[in-house]
């Protein structure tokens, strides 16, 4: 079961990367940098807020629901009822201190560091927080339910039902900003509901909270929350600023700079997982797993980003269009960055797993101060090109830090972390012939993508991309 599981993982991952993609084009061709830029930053208040006010209740949800139905039906009716209760105040409260909805300028405190919007445009950011904070926290109950079918499929289905919306509006009638805006909170509204769904037809939903073990949710969640807000920044951080001190134009043609960036990590980790579980022994200890898998995904990522680095300036104008013309030069000054930082994710989780979440929070953290510190040194000089450098630079940072933490822990050195091997590439080709004849129908019977058992499937169905939105 696990491995057909990691097996769909997989390819969801593929489908989510193009679906990323697509919408991003589409959104940008249609609305143009600056509402783009605004429709970005809605989005990235929004979900950064439910991260926040979330409180870790995600990974404890997912956690405690595995215990039984029971606990997943008390854990879900608690995600309800935070969403709504916690959720709201926080809508509320962010719609008072940015401006009501009738001003014309709003004037509120938030303003000062989301400017550029006007009061309408972010109650739309508001309404969609009690939303992001059920999806987070639902997300990860199917995942504790081992409901992985269900948790791809409503993944690919939020990005799927966007997407077709934009479209279907934008040849229909015409797309605007507010429409945009209105059609990410039905997509919203639509993965929520197939959640609720999701874990009813497997009987863990309910509407019955428990207070003890909200509790219990609230002492586990804490312990993640800072180190997942502070991963989130550094990838989300540098929007916010050059919004404020360059334009909000500039923001959404750096969204698309920062989009491609980060779509570049899907597919080596999807490729990346299925390499390493073919590499290595399923025996082997968790320090020369986790080392097979960040090189693996290392090799993918850098063989992919060549090209992109190469023709990014016309890659960029070509699909978006000239007025992103820009987005191109400042991704080849990010890609350097993405393609070391796709060990973090990998290495982090190795560090957590050996009861160091704090060394790992402290990692995350001073990645964060580097990135926001060269941000405000480099955007005034060098415009969204010194955007990409200053992330580019934290990454590099966060990376060299994360593996210093995970060699002096695992003992494994950075030769055996780093350097792709010639298994690796012979496993890689095995891989890949596997992953087309299953696709095209040549190859039925039992999975063999994933070799290395269900401890390594375990980690494939677990694994998520650096600064992925889910």
């Amino acid at each position: 079961m696990l491995v057909r599981d990691a097996f769909v993982t997989i390819i969801t991952r593929f489908g989510l990367a193009a679906l990323i993609f697509a919408t991003d084009v589409a959104i940008a061709r249609l609305l143009g940098p600056a509402a783009k830029g605004r429709f970005a930053l809605v989005l990235l208040y929004s979900q950064l807020a439910a991260l926040l006010i979330g409180f870790g209740l995600d990974n404890a949800l997912g956690y405690v629901a595995g215990r039984s139905k029971g606990t997943a039906r008390r854990g879900f009716a608690n995600a309800v009822y935070w969403a709504l209760l916690v959720g709201g105040l926080a809508a509320v409260g962010s719609a008072l201190l940015y401006g009501l909805p009738t001003d014309v300028r709003p004037r509120g405190p938030l303003t000062e560091v989301l400017p550029n919007l006007s009061a309408a445009q972010f109650t739309y950011a508001a309404l969609a927080i009690p939303g992001e904070v059920f999806f987070g926290i639902g997300l990860f109950g199917l995942l504790g339910r081992k409901q992985v079918g269900a948790y791809n499929l409503i993944r690919v289905l939020r990005r799927a039902v966007l997407l077709i919306l934009v479209v279907a509006t934008a040849a229909i009638f015409r797309l605007s900003l507010d429409a945009a805006l209105v059609l990410n909170l039905i997509a919203l509204g639509v993965s929520g509901l197939a959640i609720i769904l999701a874990a009813r037809a497997e009987g863990g939903f309910g509407m019955v909270p428990s207070l003890p073990l909200l509790a219990e949710q609230l002492r586990f969640g804490l312990r993640s929350v800072l180190g997942s807000l502070a991963e989130r920044l550094q990838f989300r951080a540098d929007a916010f600023i050059v919004n404020i001190l360059l334009s909000v134009s500039a923001t959404g043609v750096y969204s698309v700079t920062s989009g491609l960036a980060e779509t570049l990590w899907y597919l080596p980790n999807a490729l990346g997982v299925v390499m390493f579980s073919r590499a290595v022994d399923p025996n082997a200890d968790a320090g020369r797993i986790a080392a097979a898998l960040a090189r693996t995904t290392l090799a993918v990522t850098l063989a992919l980003s060549i090209p992109v680095f190469i023709f990014a300036p016309w890659l960029v104008e070509t699909i978006y269009g000239p007025a992103f013309a820009e987005a191109g030069f400042a991704l080849r000054a990010i890609i350097p960055g993405i393609v070391v930082y796709s060990v973090v994710a990998i290495l982090s989780r190795y560090v957590v797993g050996t009861g160091s979440p704090g060394l790992g929070t402290m990692v995350l953290l001073s990645g964060l101060g580097v990135n926001i510190v060269l941000n405000l040194i480099l955007i005034p000089r060098f415009g969204i090109t010194g955007a990409a450098a200053a992330s580019s630079i934290s990454y590099f940072v966060t990376a060299v830090l994360t593996l210093t933490i995970f060699r002096r822990l695992s003992g494994r050195s950075l030769r055996e972390t780093l350097l792709i091997r010639r298994r690796d590439l012979l496993a890689a080709a095995r891989a890949t012939d596997a992953l087309l004849a299953r696709l095209m129908g040549r190859r039925h019977g039992p999975l063999r993508l994933i070799r290395g058992g269900e401890g390594a499937a375990k980690m494939v169905i677990e694994e998520h991309d650096p600064g992925e939105e889910l």
